[in-house]
C-alpha cells in the first residue's frame, strides 16, 4: 500500500497510500478495538473551561469642515480571565510516581485554576484631507490590543513520561500576555473615474509581548520539569514596516455588455521583525514579506460572478530552541470562484468553488545544506451550492 515517494520538498519514501488505507479501514473497521488508554488522555488534556469578561467604556471627538475631518478617541477595556483545565502526567509502565513503581501505563490528572485581570487605554486619532475633488489622504495614529487565544492560554499541561524517566511536555501558558501595539498608517487615493480608485499606503507598528510557540529542553515550567516541551510564549518586541498598493475599477463606461467588468488588484510588503526574550532576532511568527490579490469579476443585472487569486509568501510557522529547528510554512497560492443569479428580488441562487488549483500546505525547517519536510498535506477543491431568500 505505498504512494508516491517525494513531495517535491524531499524524499521521504516509502509512504502509506491514502485511497488503500481508507480501503483498509472500511473494509475492517469493526475488528478495530477502542484505544480506551489514549482516549481518556485526550479527553482530561484537552478539555478546559475559560470565561473571558471585558467591560468596555469610550470617549470620542470630532472636528470637520468642508476639506479636513479629524476623530480622536480614547477606549478602555477592562478584562477579566477565569480557566479551569489539568495538569496531566502520563508515567509508563515501570515508571516511578511519588516512590511507586507501576505495572501499567497510567495517567495522573490534577485540576488547575488560574484568574488574570487586566486595564488597557487605547486611543487614537484618525485624521482625512480631501485634497482636490479626486484625491482623499487619510493618516491615523492608534493603540491597538490582540488577546491571546484560549487554546494557547488555557491551563492545559501534559506531561508523557517513558521507563527511562524522559518528559515530553505540551502546555498552555496561562501567564500569557495579550499583543499591544502602537500603530501607524498613511494613505494616498486618487479616484480617476467613476467607482475607480488607485491607493498607495505606508504602516508601522511598534508591538510588545507578541506570541510565539516555542520548544524548549531540559527545563522547567509552571513547577513541572521536562526533557522536551513545546509552550506558547511571549516574545521581547517587534516592528512591523510595510507598503501597500491597490487599484480597483468597475468598467461602468465600457459598452454593453463589457460594462458589468470589474478588477481588483492588492499588494503589500511587510518587513517584520521580533526580538525573543534570549535576544535572538526572529521574523514576526504568521507575518509573509509578499501577500498579492487579484479579482476579475463580472457584475451586471441578475448576474454576478468572480475568480480570485490569493499568493502568500512563506513564513515563521513555529520558534526552535535554535534558528535551524524553527518551523516555515512554504509560498501558498489559491484560486476561488463564486457566482450569484438573483431569480427574483426575493431569491438568489449561488455556488462558491474553493481553492479550485488544489493547493498544497507544506511545512519545513531550514536545514544545513537543504529544508526538512515537517508537515504536507493536500487540500482538493471544495463546492458550496444554495439559495438565498430575502423577504
Amino acid at each position: 500500500m505505498l504512494g508516491k515517494p517525494s513531495y517535491g520538498l524531499a524524499d521521504i519514501a516509502p509512504v502509506p497510500d491514502l485511497g488503500k488505507t481508507r480501503d483498509f479501514l472500511d473494509a475492517n473497521g469493526g475488528n478495530l478495538e477502542l484505544n480506551q488508554f489514549d482516549t481518556d488522555l485526550a479527553n482530561i488534556a484537552e478539555n478546559y473551561d475559560a470565561k473571558e469578561d471585558v467591560l468596555a467604556t469610550y470617549l470620542q471627538g470630532r472636528f470637520q469642515n468642508e476639506t479636513l475631518r479629524i476623530v480622536g478617541g480614547l477606549r478602555v477595556e477592562s478584562t477579566q480571565v477565569n480557566m479551569f483545565g489539568n495538569r496531566v502526567d502520563v508515567v509508563e509502565e515501570g515508571g516511578t510516581w511519588n516512590g511507586v513503581v507501576l505495572d501499567e501505563d497510567t495517567i495522573f490528572a490534577t485540576p488547575v485554576q488560574v484568574r488574570h485581570s487586566y486595564t488597557d487605554w487605547l486611543p487614537s486619532l484618525n485624521l482625512r484631507a480631501d485634497l482636490n475633488p479626486d484625491i482623499v489622504a487619510r493618516a491615523g495614529v492608534y493603540k491597538s490590543l490582540a488577546r491571546p487565544s484560549f487554546g494557547k492560554m488555557a491551563p492545559r499541561f501534559l506531561i508523557e513520561e517513558n521507563d527511562e524517566g524522559e518528559r515530553e511536555g505540551t502546555f498552555g501558558n496561562p501567564d500569557l500576555k495579550p499583543y499591544r501595539a502602537w500603530n501607524a498608517d498613511a494613505t494616498l487615493e486618487y479616484y480617476f473615474a467613476p467607482k475607480a480608485v488607485i491607493q498607495a499606503g505606508v504602516f508601522w507598528k511598534s508591538v510588545q509581548d507578541f506570541i510565539v510557540d516555542t520548544n524548549f529542553e531540559n527545563g522547567t515550567f509552571n513547577g513541572i520539569p521536562y526533557t522536551e516541551a513545546t509552550i506558547p510564549m511571549n516574545g521581547d518586541s517587534a516592528r512591523v514596516l510595510g507598503l501597500e498598493a491597490s487599484y480597483s475599477q468597475a468598467f461602468t463606461l465600457l459598452p454593453a455588455p463589457f460594462d458589468g467588468l470589474l478588477v481588483n488588484l492588492n499588494y503589500t510588503y511587510t518587513d517584520a521583525k521580533g526580538d525573543l526574550a534570549d535576544g535572538r532576532r526572529i521574523p514576526l511568527p504568521a507575518s509573509s514579506k509578499h501577500n498579492f490579490n487579484a479579482v476579475l469579476g463580472y457584475d451586471k443585472g441578475i448576474a454576478s460572478f468572480r475568480i480570485a487569486g490569493a499568493y502568500r509568501d512563506s513564513y515563521l510557522d513555529e520558534v526552535g530552541p535554535s534558528a535551524e529547528e524553527d518551523r516555515y510554512v512554504r509560498p501558498h497560492f489559491q484560486l476561488d470562484l463564486s457566482a450569484k443569479l438573483r431569480v427574483t428580488d426575493n431569491f438568489t441562487v449561488f455556488a462558491d468553488l474553493v481553492n479550485l488549483n488544489n493547493a498544497k500546505y507544506v511545512a519545513y525547517q531550514n536545514g544545513p545544506s537543504t529544508r526538512r519536510l515537517l508537515q504536507y498535506e493536500e487540500y482538493k477543491w471544495t463546492a458550496k451550492f444554495g439559495v438565498k431568500a430575502n423577504f
